[in-house]
């Protein structure tokens, strides 16, 4: 495990400088390093934090300059300074990177250079650099973990393409048992934000209020996955799910002008789901999952109740951190 602090500037409608810390963990049994970083950006227009998760793999060179590349998930939160009646004055925003680096391996520090590109809402170009301490320092022959018979996932997820809001946060757990090598059942709940875009739900409340839509997923699942080990590059699960659930949605009208009223209501559908993905085990007990499902919501169009009446579908993509044995 190494920490240290970190900072640069940020390049997008103007140069804003921004400081942070970020930590890098790796293990014996696996090729990949994780990188979680939190950093603020002073920005004279806006308050923004962003904290995020980098992988990154080290080139394979016999040098002590480690080059290197990466791809993570980011969370963004922002507060304008002043309130803007065509654009959110706060908020929340997930976003990815794609970094590329170097990193000199000395004996208890290692200086580094890295940049990022951001992809997303928030797509700055970030140059910087920092320096890492060494904590703690394992050595010992590399070993493939065992797969996993049980794990727990926290993630985060982004609806990336269908008939919902795309890039805005979302936030789940999955809990996966695998009773048998290859086949195994998963149960997964999310919460999500900002789901339906506003443009299509629009007309549900008259001008003057502010419609905010949110979503609860269930879904119960059967997995079937293979599993590859081995010292040199770890232990690797891709597998794939189908399984069916529910969506529940709520519609809140917020009253900003005299004379409006609030409103609220909500509609629940049975949902099917299938999807891919693989999982990539650091430990024998951590690993990293990432996801790709869709999901298509059966609607009663002639109900009424709700605030969206016909089917929809959307594209999921998540990633999160697994635990279990």
């Amino acid at each position: 495990m190494r920490v240290g602090p970190q900072g640069g500037v940020a390049f997008s409608d103007d140069a804003d400088p921004y400081v942070g810390l970020a930590l890098r963990l790796t293990a014996p049994s696996s090729p990949l390093t994780l990188q979680p970083t939190f950093d603020y950006v002073f920005d004279e227009t806006r308050t923004l934090y962003h904290a995020g998760g980098n992988l990154l793999y080290e080139l394979p060179v016999a040098f002590r300059l480690k080059p290197y590349l990466g791809v993570g998930a980011r969370f963004s939160a922002f507060a304008l300074n002043q309130e803007s009646a065509t654009i959110d004055s706060e908020g929340y925003r997930l976003g990815m990177n794609l970094l590329a680096g170097a990193r000199l391996q000395l004996l208890w520090v290692s200086p580094f250079v890295q940049v990022t590109k951001g992809v997303g809402e928030l797509d700055a170009l970030a140059v910087g650099g920092g320096v890492e301490l060494t904590v703690r320092e394992e050595s010992g022959a590399r070993a493939a973990p065992q797969p996993m018979s049980f794990a727990a996932t926290p993630y985060l997820a982004n609806n990336v393409a269908g008939d919902v809001q795309s890039g805005r946060l979302g936030m789940g757990l999955s809990l996966a048992l695998f009773p048998w090598k290859y086949v195994g059942f998963e149960l997964d709940g999310q919460l999500h934000g900002h789901f339906f875009r506003d443009e299509d739900v629009a007309d549900l409340v008259p001008e003057g209020v502010d419609l905010n839509t949110a979503a609860a997923l269930v879904s119960a699942s059967g997995v079937v996955r293979y599993c590859a080990s081995g010292t040199s590059y770890g232990t690797w699960c891709p597998y794939v799910t189908a399984g069916a659930g529910a969506i529940h949605a709520w519609f809140d009208g917020v009253g900003r002008e005299p004379g409006t009223t609030s409103t609220s209501r909500s509609q629940t559908n049975p949902a099917l789901s299938a999807g891919v993905g693989i999982s990539h085990s650091f430990t024998d007990n951590v690993g990293l999952r990432v996801d790709g499902r869709y999901f298509r919501a059966l609607v009663d169009e002639r109900a009424s109740d709700g605030g969206y009446f016909e089917d929809y579908g959307f594209l999921r993509l998540s990633a999160g951190v697994s635990v279990g044995f």
